[in-house]
């Protein structure tokens, strides 16, 4: 995830080390020039005023912050660096290096720079950030502990209740969750953040209709959230209303383009409506997207064993993408090994679809198990399992 952030009022942090010699007027020029946008153009100036004066520090940093709004994570990263070991307390050059760490996923640096960075300077924005950045490392308790400190620090602030109701979705605490997007909601109640997480809540508890109604209420105050689209996209599934998750779905997709998770959704939407081949598409760029990923695998593999339309199935390599799901998935989930099954006995191995199949009814869900019932009757009668034409 980008974090989108102003820099503006960073700009007085390093004036005090520009020089009063050549490289000063250069690095106006930078500001300048970055303050309009034009990152290229300042990028060349302040490399100019470096080349006049390599320890000029401001110069480095905003040269930073150039390579970082143009994406170039890198560069960003190594102007930072240098800016530090100038200035080992530069607190600001810790937190925009600690934001490159985490856009390029190196989370354990993102943390280290923001940690520096809030012990130079106690920040709430900085401690939700962390908090943030913890939870995507699935360290959950950490990050709640930084989200309760901010809380603690700014009880008004309703963005510290919505970071830590996030997490509490991700590790089941449906009910605190839905009661930090009340109170965040009680403090702003035009927050679409707020009302997304509280749509997640519900959607993890079943309650699928309140889901819908608040991820409506996030796409009304705020249309242009493409994250509210597919979420809502992803609850219309879930409510087998595939067109309008269809539709959801596409303009997330508009905007994340190599969202995995969103094409093998759209995926499933299309196999449901009939739209075999546009599944199979879909599934191939989730696998493309994210090769360590099962579901890419697991639903394209179901397709191929379960097809109403015979020319989609294609037992062989039914099997070769079931067993990959299981394996990415280290044999855990009851659907992966399901999915096996029915492959097995598209392929006419009937006696390997009966074991699997009775392995994976231990595990499958209320919604699941009557189907997988049937199947397993079916594989004992020698018969594959297909799904009905849609």
């Amino acid at each position: 995830m980008k974090i989108l952030f102003s820099i503006f009022a960073a700009f007085c942090c390093a004036c005090a080390t520009c020089l009063a010699d050549g490289s000063k007027d250069l690095g106006a020029k930078g500001i300048a020039e970055f303050q309009k946008g034009d990152y290229d153009q300042a990028i060349e100036s302040f490399s100019y005023a470096i080349q006049l004066n390599t320890n000029y520090l401001g110069a480095y940093y905003y040269r930073g912050l150039s390579y970082m709004e143009a994406t170039r994570y890198d560069n960003a990263i190594a102007d930072f660096s240098r800016a530090l070991a100038l200035n080992t307390n530069y607190n600001d050059a810790y937190y925009f290096r600690g934001l490159c760490y985490m856009n390029e996923g190196q989370y354990d640096r993102s943390i280290t720079d923001f940690t520096r960075s809030l012990s130079l300077s106690t920040n709430v924005a900085m401690l939700m950030l962390r908090g943030y950045v913890y939870s995507l490392m699935t360290n959950d308790n950490r990050s709640i502990e930084d989200y309760n400190k901010a809380v603690q620090l700014a009880p008004t602030n309703p963005r510290g209740y919505i970071g830590r109701a996030r997490v509490f979705v991700l590790e089941g605490s449906f009910g605190l969750a839905i009661l930090d997007c009340e109170t965040a909601l009680s403090l702003n109640p035009d927050l679409p953040g707020a009302y997304e997480e509280l749509g997640e809540a519900y959607r993890a508890e079943g309650d699928n209709k309140e889901a819908l109604a608040d991820f409506d209420r996030a796409i009304q105050l705020d249309p242009n959230d493409p994250v509210a689209y597919y979420a809502r996209g992803t609850a219309l599934a879930d409510a087998r209303k595939f067109t309008n998750a269809i539709r959801d779905l596409n303009i997330f997709l508009a905007v994340y383009p190599r969202n995995a998770s969103a094409y093998s959704y759209r995926g499933w939407c299309r196999n449901e409506t009939g739209d075999y081949r546009g599944a199979m598409e879909d599934y191939q760029k989730s696998i493309r997207m994210d090769p360590a990923s099962p579901w890419g695998y697991n639903n394209f593999a179901w397709l191929m064993a379960v097809c109403p339309d015979a020319k989609f199935r294609d037992g062989a390599k039914a099997i070769e993408y079931a067993t990959k799901a299981c394996q990415l998935s280290q044999w855990k989930e009851a659907s992966c090994i399901d999915t096996l099954a029915a492959a097995y006995a598209e392929n006419g191995n009937f006696k390997e679809a009966v074991k699997w199949e009775e392995e994976a009814l231990g595990g499958l869900s209320n919604d699941d198990l009557s189907e997988g019932k049937k199947a397993l009757g079916l594989y004992q009668k020698g018969l594959p399992y297909h799904e009905t034409p849609k």
